[in-house]
């Protein structure tokens, strides 16, 4: 009896509070309808209006007066703009000045944080740690909100396989599960549990769709999808947004299959407004409905305003053509009033919502900007995130970590290690960092390495990766004057990000001549990667004892290379995207389709099967792979059952044990592989993890769950089904070092 009423209590809580958000969300409709009503067509499509700031590009130059257009109501929100006095200015304005006194919406791009930077999103999700994502993002919105900033665009949840272009770096890496599972981490993070939270901030899930699939990893390039590949990778991270509760979703500015995102029917109607029935607004990505006239898809503006809108561009950012033809084509009745009432309600219901009627200038409070950012806990959390995004890639004979006894003198050699420039430490799309306050690796040296042992500084070669002689020739010297090397090496935070596309993915310039001439000193030398993208390390791998890829970590950038150096922190990054061998490979990515002449292992040599004949088909680091301090056994699967009916649940249990000496935390991963289906189906893919932490001689039963839908594809009819068949289970550490199991889904 006393369980009966706790389940009638828990019903009726669960009903009223469902009741209640019905009668809020209606309250809301019933507003914003009213508001509608006293709104001129003009100051309507001025809701769908988000305008620059301040400055210009190379690309776009604003030529509206900015406080004009906000008294008449003809500006939705301003991007991208972040000085409190002049954001309060611009916010009085629409609310005192302007005739129904909406207020704006204010945004930025705030990729991986906003002052306090944490490492580039692609090392972020090499952390595996989803808590310490959100948690990254949940500051960045404090930081922003703070600043007045209400409407964030982020998070990136394009997929990417290709090395070559520049924006992975601001991807989760090639794996849609993966990628999901961090989506909703991050979507989470910006906006909380209640967007009326002053330190809340709509996010924008970008690039709405396709965009990491661009030929020839050229940004902004075409790209050829299949339904099929569309639904099953690319459109998935943005689906769990979505149902995450995300607000808003920004347009790609490429083509899918020959039509642009942001006139794409399929995308913005078909997909996401009634299949997902995703309640917030669409945003144009900067200029992208303007652009719909150099792909050849409109003739000139009035064109491109009806292609965009008509699909389902709610808004448009920067290139201000709803502004100037929308009121026209719905006076002509090109387009009806009602559509844009649509727009206009989903615009001013995240107002509602964000509380910005109730306080218009609830985000604008110069003393909260002064108490969050750059606050310690958030440094802190910087730090810790950057050293779980780590990779061990190489620790040859263990010289990781530094035991400091050992050596007498270290020789500190890279252009990185004492530079504030070039976003070095922190990498692209870095907010309102500022530099001055990065740590950079000689200020950690000095505070905690110099009161060791002695240490030496040279640059060896220049930030963009040229190695002049005398360069290399006084790295060489201070190597052999010293017990041991310390290198850091790789991109600097501009080579990659937006137009950050390259054909040549392997070290810049010739830090590969500087490693080889370092490596025949014959002293013990320790490369640190710096990064935004993955990169060929075939040349040099080998000539070090140890490589760490540490990616572009953030504000806290020495100090967490330097906790890893002494073994304060265990590194337990595991790559989300391949590395490959050789750059010929790339797109390299491990969830590939088999081939009708497979080979049966990486050194057959047989004739008539997929190889290159001048490189192994598999990369030189897969994806999921990573290095550990301590050392861990992962003991075979075992299955609950070997055989399930689709509405049943398969247990996977392993053994996980820290077989080593120190404290360290191991990414148990499990792939499945579908044996045969009406499609080819990939070799393995992701579809569980776990990220467990263990004591030296602990270990732990890790299980995992299946259910139908994780056997779920889109067969040949395009039906997303599970077919009853044999399917393989995999775990293990990393997609290419696993331990297999089979069972049978029947019908």
């Amino acid at each position: 009896m006393k369980y009966l009423i706790i389940l009638v209590f828990s019903i009726f809580t669960m009903l009223s509070c469902s009741e209640e958000k019905h009668r809020k969300t209606e309250k809301i409709s019933n507003q914003v309808d009213q508001l509608i009503q006293k709104m001129s067509l003009k100051e309507k499509v001025g809701q769908l209006n988000m305008l620059k700031g301040l400055y210009s590009t190379d690309i776009y130059e604003q030529e509206t007066d900015l406080e004009k257009a906000i008294k008449a109501g003809q500006v939705g929100g301003i991007t991208p703009y972040t000085d409190m006095e002049q954001l309060i200015k611009w916010q009085k304005t629409a609310v005192d000045s302007s005739r129904l006194g909406i207020p704006l919406f204010f945004s930025f791009d705030v990729v991986h944080g906003y002052q306090t930077m944490f490492p580039i999103p692609l090392a972020q999700s090499c952390s595996w740690d989803l808590k310490a994502i959100e948690n990254a993002d949940r500051i960045a919105a404090i930081e922003a909100s703070a600043s007045g900033i209400n409407w964030v665009f982020g998070p990136v949840l394009d997929l990417c396989r290709d090395a070559r272009w520049g924006r992975n770096m601001e991807t989760a890496g090639e794996d849609a599960y993966l990628a999901s599972q961090i989506a909703k981490a991050r979507v989470r993070g910006y906006q909380g549990k209640n967007l009326k939270d002053s330190l809340t901030v709509m996010a924008c899930a970008k690039h709405f769709a396709g965009y990491g699939a661009v030929e020839g990893g050229l940004d902004y390039n075409a790209a050829e999808i299949s339904e099929r590949h569309m639904r099953e990778y690319h459109l998935k991270p943005f689906k769990a947004a979505v149902e995450e509760g995300i607000t808003t979703v920004m347009n790609a500015f490429n083509t899918v299959n020959g039509i642009p995102s942001t006139q794409n029917d399929f995308l913005l109607k078909t997909i996401l407004q009634n299949e997902w029935s995703f309640g917030g607004f669409t945003v144009s990505d900067a200029n992208s409905i303007y652009e719909l006239i150099p792909h050849g898809v409109a003739k000139d503006q009035r064109e491109a305003a009806i292609k965009s809108f008509k699909s389902g561009s709610n808004t448009d950012l920067w290139s201000e053509i709803y502004m100037q033809e929308l009121p026209k084509l719905i006076e002509e009745g090109v387009i009806s009033e009602h559509h844009i009432n649509e727009a206009v309600r989903r615009v001013l219901e995240l107002k509602q919502k964000l509380g910005l009627f109730e306080d218009p200038y609830r985000y604008l409070n110069p003393q909260r900007q002064k108490k969050f950012l750059g606050a310690e806990n958030h440094r802190k959390a910087s730090r810790e995130l950057a050293t779980k995004s780590f990779v061990l890639l190489e620790n040859k004979d263990a010289i990781l970590p530094l035991d400091l006894k050992k050596y007498n003198s270290i020789a500190l050699i890279g252009p990185m290690n004492d530079s504030r420039e070039f976003r070095d430490l922190v990498g692209n799309w870095a907010a309102r960092v500022k530099v001055e306050e990065t740590v950079t690796i000689v200020d950690a040296f000095e505070q905690r390495i110099r009161p060791e042992i002695n240490y030496t500084q040279t640059a060896g070669c220049g930030h963009w990766g040229k190695c002049k002689e005398d360069q290399i020739r006084e790295a060489v010297t201070s190597l052999q004057n010293s017990d041991i090397g310390i290198v850091v090496l790789g991109e600097n935070g501009y080579s990659s990000g937006e137009g950050g596309s390259k054909t040549d993915v392997t070290l810049p310039g010739n830090q590969e001549e500087l490693i080889k001439k370092l490596a025949a000193t014959g002293k013990p030398i320790i490369l640190l990667v710096m990064a935004g993208r993955p990169l060929v390390l075939t040349e040099i791998n080998e000539e070090v004892d140890a490589l760490m890829l540490c990616w572009q970590p953030g504000t806290e950038a020495g100090n967490a290379i330097v906790d890893m150096l002494l073994g304060e922190a265990n590194p337990s990054g595991k790559l989300t995207m391949s590395f490959p061998y050789h750059q010929g490979q790339v797109p390299i990515y491990y969830n590939h389709l088999n081939t009708g002449r497979p080979p049966k292992n990486p050194e057959d040599k047989r004739w008539g099967i997929t190889k290159y004949s001048d490189a192994p088909r598999e990369p030189l680091y897969p994806f999921g792979y990573g290095l550990s301090y301590t050392s861990f056994e992962i003991k075979p699967p075992e299955l609950s059952h070997s055989h399930i009916k689709k509405s049943d649940t398969l247990k996977v249990s392993t053994v996980l044990k820290n077989t080593g000496d120190r404290l360290g935390a191991e990414v148990v991963q499990l792939y499945i592989r579908d044996l045969v289906a009406s499609v080819a189906r990939p070799i393995k893919e992701l579809k569980a993890f776990k990220r467990i932490v263990l004591k030296p001689g602990e270990e732990q039963v890790v299980t995992f769950q299946i259910t139908e839908e994780d056997l779920k594809f889109w067969d040949i009819n395009m039906n997303f089904i599970a077919e009853p068949g044999q399917f393989e289970v995999y775990i293990g550490n990393s997609s290419h070092h696993l331990k297999k199991v089979s069972f049978t889904l029947k019908p």
